[in-house]
């Protein structure tokens, strides 16, 4: 798992749990990037990982 900051509000489509501003929650990378080209329709970025990138990730 990895830390990610949500930098503008959006609702999880898997699992439909909304996320607000400057919230920091814990995701998976994959599903990390799964949700951000979901995202990518809309204008702007919506995470950012906020932890230290660990090898092998």
């Amino acid at each position: 798992m990895a830390k990610f900051k949500v930098l503008q509000p959006f609702r999880d489509k898997k699992t439909g749990e909304a996320y607000a501003e400057n919230q920091e929650i814990d995701m998976t990378v994959k599903r990390a990037e799964e949700a951000m080209k979901n995202l990518k329709k809309w204008d702007g970025e919506f995470l950012e990982r906020v932890d230290n990138k660990e090898e092998g990730e």
